[in-house]
């Protein structure tokens, strides 16, 4: 149980760590659309994308430590849905309705495109 613990800890703080350089690396972006979140949409994209090739992976492969350590730790870490949600209600309470609207949409759409294509570069 310990070493299970330990590989889920050292995968969130890696995909913690690597949002915070997706999130600073997108900050300008940010101001450049308006406000628009693309740090987080970013994030889960990609993290969504991998995801999808880790569990195509590991279905064909299966490993208990990888998919501690980087489905369960790493992927946890590094997408935001509870910031996702909260930027949402965030733009809804500063009375935008459009541009919360399509972030739902666009991340949602493509989360799960990405997901899928994740699983079909596995195959």
């Amino acid at each position: 149980m310990f070493k299970e613990l330990l590989l889920v800890f050292l995968g969130g703080g890696l995909g913690c760590s690597f949002r915070y350089l997706v999130s600073v690396l997108l900050a300008r972006c940010k101001d450049f659309l308006g406000g628009f979140p693309i740090n987080t949409m970013t994030a889960n994209v990609i993290g969504c994308l991998l995801i999808g090739i880790l569990i195509g992976y590991l279905n064909r492969f299966p490993n208990n430590s990888i998919r501690l350590l980087l489905v369960m730790g790493f992927c946890g870490g590094f997408t935001t849905f509870s910031t996702f949600s909260m930027e949402i209600i965030t733009l809804l309470r500063n009375g935008q309705i459009m541009m919360p609207m399509v972030y739902m949409f666009a991340s949602l759409g493509l989360c799960l495109a990405a997901t899928f294509v994740g699983l079909i570069l596995v195959r």
